[in-house]
């Protein structure tokens, strides 16, 4: 990142650093983003969920039985319920390789019952990764996009739905945490530069991202199988 910031410095870009998000650096833990997840997996299920945001275990309920409706009577299944049962069938065939959990919690989501909770976080989390996130970082500081390690900005951003551009920039070794397995050959993994911004700030990212791609050309093809 000191490389590219560099980079940007040579092309002309005016960097302010720090550049703080308020809701991520503030020390209240109810205003605080970073202790403000997406519900999901098994810690997030009905009764492990009040501190964190149930829109996408809602959503994906909602939406999933809407999008099965438009497939009309000959869809295979008809509601998020029954492809989790499908799943649970034929897990022999390795339908569920991985589980299900994030299903399941989404699925015990009653779409009635439980708007008032979607709404309420829905509300938080454009109030700590927008207007009291991104918004007020970017406004205080009079910027065109933030700039974020690899994707890290996207899931700030993605909570009010605001726009991310990531550009390929290098490669760096593939050590996650849990580590791979003994004798796993990992090889390096590709390390992107985001720029990231307010609501329908896309034209303003692209033309910056298209400027430090044609600047840095650091895109390369992936290694081909044989």
């Amino acid at each position: 990142m000191t490389e590219a910031i560099a980079i940007l410095k040579q092309q002309g870009a005016i960097i302010v650093d720090p550049a703080d998000i308020p809701s991520v650096i503030t020390k209240d833990s109810d205003k605080n983003l970073l202790s403000w997840g997406q519900c999901g997996g098994n810690t997030g299920a009905k009764g492990k969920d009040a501190n964190c945001s149930v829109v996408l275990k809602y959503g994906m309920k909602r939406d999933f039985n809407k999008f099965l409706a438009t497939l009309g009577p000959t869809a295979p299944v008809k509601s998020l319920t029954e492809l989790r049962e499908w799943n649970i069938t034929h897990t022999q065939a390795g339908s569920i390789r991985y589980g299900q959990s994030n299903l399941d919690v989404s699925d015990e989501m009653d779409v009635d019952a439980d708007r008032a909770r979607y709404d309420a976080d829905r509300a938080k989390d454009i109030e700590l990764a927008g207007t009291h996130g991104i918004d007020e970082a970017m406004k205080a500081n009079n910027l065109d996009a933030l700039l974020f390690p690899g994707a890290n900005g996207a899931a700030i951003a993605a909570k009010p739905g605001y726009p991310t551009v990531i550009v390929p920039f290098g490669m760096v070794p593939n050590a996650p945490t849990p580590p791979f397995p003994v004798g796993f050959d990992a090889k390096p993994q590709p390390f992107g530069v985001s720029f990231t911004g307010m609501a329908c700030s896309e034209p303003k990212l692209i033309e910056l991202a298209y400027a430090f791609e044609r600047a840095t050309k650091r895109r390369a093809l992936p290694p081909s199988t044989p």
